[in-house]
């Protein structure tokens, strides 16, 4: 569900949990700062230890702004730590809450990290916590990334914690990309497996954010497309608005190729298309997917805002 900035306030009722990341882009703010702080009960606001002074900056302004956030610190590169700090501040909520009162969470996702938001998402995959609550998750996209380069360099690449699926060595490689932004990461993935196979997928015109980000994305796909054109052997297009149609398209390429290869998942485009990917691994346990950890990032321009947010139900992908 689309919703613009001015009609925000018709579609949020009271909320008993908000849950969101602080981040150096200025889209980390867009959506806290447009609550009603009187509708919001209680927060939780997740912050990367030894992270960039600017989201030292932002993380104190919505503090300021929201005295119920409790800020929660998390290891830059430790998943397991991380897995255990979130399943503890989720039992320890739940647990204070009546059991007969469904509760209200919101989830702003934009500036999760890709690894940090799917270990999140692992660990509410649970019923205790599905039964007992409505969860939607928001995003706010990025109208445009003014910046040549968003990140440099990759500082490890790994299967997500939560997501190491099940490799059998019977069956060949196959790496299903979701492209992006960062042909560098995609190649630094590409040149850790040496897949048998590559599928290589892009957001359709129709399915994108804007004009300007389906042309620089597809750009970045016809790089990558030729200079690893002797390894793909197909092509894809998925959604960056709908989660569900990725979903679709992402479950009917491994139901095509699951026999023959072992699929590795690389989501880099936006966070819609990731947690589609997330889905379709939660309920696949043979899935991996892997991710790769950039070195630097452009802090000084990397995202404009949009004027609006995209709503999901995550109960409906998930139950």
């Amino acid at each position: 569900m689309k919703v613009q900035f001015s009609n925000l306030y018709s579609v949020i009722n009271n909320i008993d949990l908000f849950i969101c990341s602080s981040g150096f882009e200025t889209r980390s703010k867009s959506f806290p700062l447009a609550l009603d702080v009187d509708r919001v009960k209680n927060g939780f606001i997740f912050h990367i230890d030894e992270n960039y002074t600017v989201s030292y900056e932002n993380l104190k302004e919505l503090e300021n702004r929201m005295p119920y956030l409790k800020t929660i610190q998390h290891p830059k590169n430790n998943p397991l730590e991380t897995y255990d700090i979130i399943l503890e501040k989720l039992t320890g909520f739940y647990k204070d809450q009546n059991p007969h009162e469904k509760l209200n969470i919101i989830i702003d996702i934009t500036t999760f990290t890709r690894e940090v938001l799917l270990i999140l998402l692992k660990a509410l995959n649970n019923e205790w916590y599905l039964n007992r609550s409505n969860i939607q998750l928001v995003y706010t996209p990025a109208e445009n990334y003014p910046c040549e380069w968003l990140t440099r360099g990759v500082r490890y690449i790994r299967s997500i914690f939560g997501y190491s699926g099940m490799i059998l060595p019977s069956k060949k490689l196959m790496l299903v990309i979701l492209n992006g932004f960062e042909n560098e990461r995609t190649e630094e993935i590409i040149n850790s497996f040496e897949p048998n196979a590559i599928l290589l997928g892009r957001p359709s015109y129709e399915e994108s954010i804007n004009e300007q980000l389906s042309n620089r994305g597809k750009a970045n796909f016809d790089e990558i497309k030729q200079k690893y054109q002797s390894n793909i052997i197909g092509e894809f297009e998925f959604s960056c608005v709908e989660i569900e149609k990725t979903i679709k398209v992402v479950e009917n390429l491994i139901n095509t190729h699951g026999e023959e290869y072992n699929i590795i998942l690389s989501p880099l485009n936006n966070k819609i298309s990731t947690i589609a990917v997330a889905f379709v691994a939660l309920k696949n346990e043979n899935i991996q997917i892997c991710y790769a950890s950039a070195n630097q990032y452009n802090i000084n321009e990397y995202s404009t805002p949009s004027d609006y947010f995209l709503f999901f139900d995550m109960n409906s992908f998930l139950t």
